[in-house]
């Protein structure tokens, strides 16, 4: 009987004489347990991955004297307690002694905040948002009441075994968790009644002095008011009840860095690592065999890693390349990046050339569903068939693939129980080019639930190079399409959960539409950028009828014949070049030429006469304070400040600009080619590298520049960790030539990048 086939206890008791697979098995079904854990009692602390580490290396060191395996999980929680318990010790020691000098060096890094990870790093509903928020409001021994009871609710643990793992009763342990139950509701009437739109006087005064701080005195303050103040009272009187809210809230995931942390110990090291006293902490040849059995095997991964800039097998993990770049100069970041390799049943052509003939990436949607698990789309070799791959929460393949008649894969929604495609197909209505149609589809558990065409008569698509947003009720849909006389504009439509068409959006926007970016609102309209060649620019949030009077420019372009440089890279927009900060600002990224003149068309109203200010390319981002307006308004000087320019250079080439959410920043990626020459708006040139840049929500740097080693072909998207994730075909891209046929390949490698 394999390892997997055993019950629990036979795991166990395996794992306790020191089977290899066995201890795996514990370590990687526990590690999210035991993060949740510690997370939630922690709260504030920024130390919970070593904690965790710190728990998981003394239960494989303690394992062989456990005497009964069925009492393991309350006996690793207990494990856990005790290691908060002593942190709270060691934390509280050096308060005590250094606070009198430097109080403020005390306060927790918000950027460790397990309460605001868990925002971010689940899909929750308002309520479960108000509810992480309000944990940071409970004592520190209701908070570790919670973090049992919370394991509880999710059916993640039993009552006994809660009860077991704080070494009480089952009675006592119901006592304590009603005492933090009734705690955590008055928080969470607290934090609804913080966050009114308009606050009452009477909260205003009870908050003077606040430092903003969650804690007992303040709690204690405005619960006195929420008593006698019969509006901000009634905030917590409509709140769903915790336990059901808690009962549909999943474990949050290990960030991978955490694992990786850990397989570099034991790939380095014979003895275990105590990270919070930075020593090695020695140990008999028993407790160092069991102990590096679990680090070995946590990641399962018992050869050793290449380099990353060598083809990728599965699960590879390795720092980033620290080449520094050509342009600009610059001083690389270390980073860790985690590649993991895919299987493909039929071949796929990865290179299509762009409007230009100039090749670059197919599209490759790419999406991470609420629970974690993802979807990979990309069109088989033959043309006829788009295939949607399963991968799960380790983006590796966990099924096969969903094979879905289509001529494009053009944006991608993940969804629990299957997914959204954005398509095209044959048009039933006929059009003069047979040209195709475009179509949304929503598949359930691998069938089609149902089949929305979005064209109509006289529109068709013979390349839909859009976008697809979903914003939980509505899907937008972003395209090309042509019309009769010939010409190419876009359209956006809007469809409810179950395919029927939703108010808004417009049939016909940007001329030929060299560039589309979407992003998700809470209602139509969806935030949309379009690259256009008559009016020379790109514009946010077009209308009917080319951009509508007033709609804001972004930038001026260039165009020539038609071409305005594929600022969104090849042939339109969707692969990830519009991300969206929580609190609702945007930054846009592309390759841009700049401008050296831009003066107002005397024979176009809305149009400018533009010259560009270099022949290539350079990386361009600028910021949105909405969805509707830029931070800083555009003028005709090249100058502006509305536009940041992470590169500059005249003589080298960046294409292929992508950008998204890295944690609480934002990742701007591009390939950079040597330039060999320049015709037209577009370069041709040798491939030296694709480059990344962390950045702030306004759009600045953060540290430099770094190469990569990894390159960027498929959608960027972020995973519930804060890390980012995006599909490439592990083969050097072909900038020196146009047109030709593409080449094909039987892998996509999926890379992760650490916040």
């Amino acid at each position: 009987m394999t390892t997997t086939e055993q019950l629990p206890t036979d795991v166990v008791v395996a794992a306790r004489s020191g089977d290899r697979k066995a201890i795996s098995a514990l370590v990687t079904d526990h590690l999210p347990l035991v993060y949740n854990f510690v997370g939630r009692m922690l709260g504030r602390h920024a130390d919970v991955d070593d904690v965790v580490q710190e728990t998981m290396l003394r239960a494989v060191r303690d394992l062989p004297a456990l005497r009964e395996p069925s009492r393991f999980r309350p006996w690793l929680l207990a494990i856990a307690r005790h290691q908060v318990t002593e942190r709270h010790r060691s934390r509280h020691t050096v308060v005590s002694r250094t606070a009198p000098f430097d109080e403020e060096s005390q306060e927790p890094d918000p950027a460790t905040d397990f309460a605001g990870v868990t925002v971010l790093r689940l899909d929750m509903s308002a309520q479960r948002r108000q509810t992480a928020e309000a944990t940071l409001w409970l004592d520190e021994d209701h908070r570790e009441t919670l973090a049992l009871w919370w394991l509880e609710a999710a059916g993640t643990l039993t009552r006994a075994e809660v009860a077991e793992s704080m070494g009480l009763s089952v009675a006592h342990a119901g006592v304590r968790i009603q005492r933090m139950r009734e705690q955590l509701e008055l928080a969470r009437t607290i934090v609804v009644a913080l966050a009114a739109p308009v606050r009452c006087p009477g909260l205003t005064g009870a908050l003077a002095g606040w430092d903003d701080v969650p804690g007992a005195l303040w709690r204690k303050r405005i619960a006195r008011h929420l008593r006698e103040c019969d509006v901000c009272g009634a905030a917590g009187k409509t709140l769903i009840p915790t336990e059901r809210l808690l009962a549909s809230a999943g474990l949050i995931a290990v960030p991978i860095d955490l694992k990786s942390r850990i397989a570099a110990l034991g790939k380095t090291s014979g003895t275990p690592v105590s990270l919070s006293a930075g020593k090695l902490v020695a140990a008999g040849s028993a407790i160092v065999t069991l102990a590096v059995a679990l680090l070995v095997f946590i990641d399962r991964d018992p050869q050793p890693a290449p380099p990353l800039v060598a083809a990728a097998p599965p699960s590879v993990t390795t720092p980033v390349a620290a080449a520094p770049a050509p342009s600009p100069s610059v001083t690389p970041k270390s980073g860790t990046i985690t590649t993991t390799t895919v299987s493909l049943p039929v071949p796929f052509a990865y290179r299509i050339p762009g409007y230009s003939g100039k090749q670059h990436s197919r599209r490759t949607p790419f999406a991470i569903a609420p629970n974690g698990t993802a979807w990979l789309a990309w069109l088989a070799a033959d043309g006829t068939t788009v295939h949607v791959t399963p991968l799960g929460k380790d983006l590796k393949r966990r099924g096969d693939d969903v094979v879905v008649p289509g001529r494009e894969a053009s944006g991608l929604v993940a969804h629990d129980d299957g997914f959204a495609l954005l398509t095209r197909r044959a048009d039933p209505n006929g059009n003069t080019f047979g040209d195709s149609a475009a179509y949304l589809l929503r598949y359930r558990d691998g069938r089609q639930a149902w089949a929305s065409l979005l064209t109509d008569a006289g529109t068709s698509t013979p390349m839909l190079v859009g976008d697809l947003a979903w914003n939980g009720t509505v899907y937008g849909a972003y395209f090309a399409v042509r019309d009769e006389s010939g010409h190419f504009g876009d359209r956006l439509a809007y469809r409810s959960a179950a395919g029927r068409p939703v108010a808004g959006g417009w049939g016909w926007g940007c001329s030929h539409n060299t560039g589309i970016a979407l992003a998700a609102e809470k209602k139509p309209p969806f935030a949309s950028v379009c690259a256009n060649d008559w009016k020379d620019g790109l514009f946010l949030n077009t209308g009917i009828g080319f951009p509508r009077p007033g709609a804001a420019r972004l930038a001026h372009a260039e165009c020539v014949a038609g071409y305005c440089g594929e600022p969104f890279g090849g042939d339109g927009g969707g692969y990830g070049n519009l991300v969206r900060f929580s609190d609702g600002r945007y930054l846009l990224a592309w390759q841009s030429r700049g401008w050296s003149r831009a003066t107002p068309d005397p024979a176009d109203d809305y149009g400018y006469l533009v010259t560009a200010r270099w022949k290539n390319h350079n990386v361009a981002v600028t910021a949105l304070k909405d969805s509707d307006e830029p931070a800083v308004p555009l003028t005709a000087d090249p100058s502006t400040p509305a536009i940041r320019y992470l590169t500059s250079t005249a003589t080298v080439d960046h294409v292929n600009v992508r950008i998204g959410r890295l944690g609480r920043d934002a990742f701007a990626v591009w390939d950079q080619v040597a330039v060999s020459g320049c015709s037209a708006g577009v370069c041709d040139g040798r491939y030296t590298g694709t480059y990344g840049q962390v950045l702030t929500a306004t759009g600045a740097p953060v540290g430099a520049a770094r190469k990569l080693g990894v390159q960027v072909g498929g959608d960027l998207a972020p995973l519930a960790d804060g890390s980012l994730a995006w599909p490439f075909v592990d083969r050097t891209p072909d900038y020196r030539s146009r047109g030709k046929a593409s080449p094909t390949t039987k892998t996509i490698t999926i890379a992760v990048m650490t916040d």
